[in-house]
């Protein structure tokens, strides 16, 4: 990774930790409670601990060899984090990161390669304009709970996880905003704003609502909400599942995002 690429890199990983860490800031803490939420900072890299949602998901490490060092003694702390609130946990690693001795240290604490997640960024190009035969715009409080909802279903969470994102919604630095057939919620997706550096996230369409236009159509809302607010830098993370297409990045990359790094998630084993 040339120093452009480990600049932007720790842009991308610091971006994403800030929408966490204001994320946390917004539960109500009867949730948190709830579901264990909390984090801790490791030096610079930062670990989301959920335990009560028992998905990696919510319970992993960023930062790894981009904000962070690694060592022997920091993935056994790590590790030790995770452990201690008996929950299986997902250490995001780069793939420059994959060649070194780290992975020896993630195999040693039981974490495995478990596919990739492609972070991305983007600049101040214009957005092109947002169009879809579904009915769109963007959301505010009241719709915190049918946002929510219509979240996790797009992402295949429980239900009774919607309220660790309805906090989210109406809170100053974030736009949010979802697609209707009718009045059927359909799709999401939001934007927390900092300044001239904006993170897009939370893209979730229900299934058989996709392929037509929501997710393309509510990402260039947000680009041009953000443009308009004075962002000039964007970015935001998509899943790869191995063997599966991945739509987002595609629809990401016609848009003008660039893939800045892979990130190999080094997963801890079943109890």
């Amino acid at each position: 990774m040339n120093e452009t690429l480990r600049v932007q890199a720790r842009e991308t990983d610091a971006n994403e930790i800030a929408a966490l860490r204001d994320w946390l800031a917004a539960l109500d803490p009867g949730v948190a409670a709830e579901f264990g939420v909390r984090a801790e900072f490791f030096g610079n890299s930062f670990a989301l601990l959920a335990p009560g949602t028992e998905t990696v998901f919510l319970n992993r490490f960023v930062g790894l060899s981009v904000l962070q060092q690694p060592s022997r003694a920091l993935v056994h702390d790590v590790a030790d984090f995770f452990r201690d609130a008996e929950t299986r946990f997902m250490v995001h690693v780069p793939e420059v990161a994959a060649r070194t001795e780290l992975p020896n240290w993630l195999g040693e604490e039981g974490l495995e390669p478990q596919g990739e997640w492609i972070t991305l960024r983007r600049g101040a190009e214009p957005a092109p304009p947002p169009s879809t035969d579904l009915r769109f715009g963007s959301v505010g409080s009241s719709h915190s709970t049918r946002f929510a909802e219509t979240l996790c279903i797009g992402y295949g969470m429980p239900d009774e996880w919607a309220p660790l994102y309805e906090g989210l919604v109406g809170r100053p630095g974030w736009r949010h905003y979802m697609a209707w057939d009718g009045d059927l919620p359909v799709a999401t997706a939001s934007i927390f704003l900092q300044g001239a550096r904006a993170w897009c996230g939370n893209s979730g369409t229900l299934r058989r609502y996709r392929r037509r236009g929501a997710h393309t159509a509510l990402s260039r809302q947000r680009l041009k909400d953000g443009l308009d607010a004075g962002c000039a830098l964007f970015t935001g993370e998509t899943w790869q599942q191995p063997g599966r297409p991945n739509q987002s990045f595609r629809n990401h990359t016609r848009d003008g995002w660039q893939e800045v790094y892979r990130r190999v998630n080094y997963v801890s084993a079943d109890e």
